[in-house]
């Protein structure tokens, strides 16, 4: 069959799935067959989204026979999910049945693969926040795939031809590859929140303190895929400077011991950094490192 002939059941279609399906269905890869959310409400927004597709609530068994099977839950549901259309009585052998997520290996769906159906999972490197966003920029994404090679026989050239750049993740360090996502692009707004509760504690309003930080930020974020990740790093911690860490590290103890313990934390990863360009005398990088767990950086005792 070629492509656009095979029909795709989505269960659990949300923002990531809704962005994928869009595409799916412009590019006119596969038919959209049905969508089963938890609710009909749901459903039915989902297939508004997409603008193609049947809303169905909940259960595989309603939805019909289909030659793709999307599990879009989160991580937690996909197994169970799998387990579901198994028992259903509507999936037949031969079948592709895959997820989007990051952290599960596709032997989540091996309650499927024992009826014979093939499966994989492909996870594009995006943020879904805003899914009509993401389809729309999601030509360029990075895609990660693994799982049977018949079901990325069909699932590779598809995605591909929405414009994604696809690469193979061994399937036993997905949630350390997918934990190394968090740390570049999830936390990132965890870090922005961090500056803007030590920017209040100083008396400096959010909103100017938001706006203060957007061009270092951007620029700081340009600065890494220009030069590289560690002569992007700038700041005390990368001139060696102890003293203004040790009073960074006070201050924010006195704030709440959290900030100063993940400022400590991350100090330590920049030191790596530091070290690496051997720039910066050893000496001074010890007495920023011995500055990080001093006492009084800890308590919030006054410094020396």
């Amino acid at each position: 069959m070629q492509p656009a002939q095979q029909r795709l059941n989505i269960i659990g279609c949300g923002k990531a799935g809704r962005a994928i399906a869009r595409l799916f269905v412009q590019q006119q890869l596969f038919t959209l067959g049905a969508i089963a959310n938890r609710s009909m409400r749901s459903s039915g927004q989902a297939v508004a989204f997409v603008g193609a597709g049947e809303a169905v609530q909940d259960h595989p068994a309603a939805m019909g026979a289909a030659a793709l099977w999307l599990i879009g839950t989160g991580d937690d549901a996909i197994a169970p999910a799998a387990q579901v259309l198994a028992e259903s009585g509507v999936l037949r052998a031969g079948d592709v049945v895959f997820h989007l997520s990051g952290a599960t290996p596709s032997s989540a769906l091996d309650a499927c693969r024992r009826l014979g159906a093939f499966t994989a999972s492909v996870h594009p490197v995006k943020n879904f926040s805003d899914p009509a966003v993401a389809a729309r920029s999601f030509s360029g994404t990075w895609c990660g795939c693994e799982g049977d090679a018949s079901a990325l026989a069909v699932l590779e050239p598809a995605f591909a031809a929405l414009g994604a750049r696809l690469f193979r993740i061994d399937a036993r360090y997905k949630a350390l590859y997918h934990g190394g996502g968090a740390f570049a692009c999830n936390f990132i707004p965890v870090l922005i929140e961090l500056a803007m509760r030590c920017e209040e504690r100083a008396g400096i309003a959010r909103e100017t303190a938001l706006a203060m930080f957007e061009p270092i930020a951007r620029e700081t974020l340009d600065a890494v895929f220009r030069q590289g990740i560690a002569p992007a790093f700038a700041g005390p911690i990368s001139r060696g400077d102890a003293g203004s860490v040790r009073r960074h590290l006070t201050a924010m103890a006195e704030f709440d011991p959290r900030v100063s313990a993940l400022y400590a934390g991350l100090g330590e990863i920049g030191l790596d950094l530091v070290t690496s360009l051997r720039r910066v005398e050893p000496a001074r990088i010890e007495a920023t490192r011995a500055a990080m767990h001093s006492p009084a950086a800890a308590s919030g005792a006054s410094a020396p």
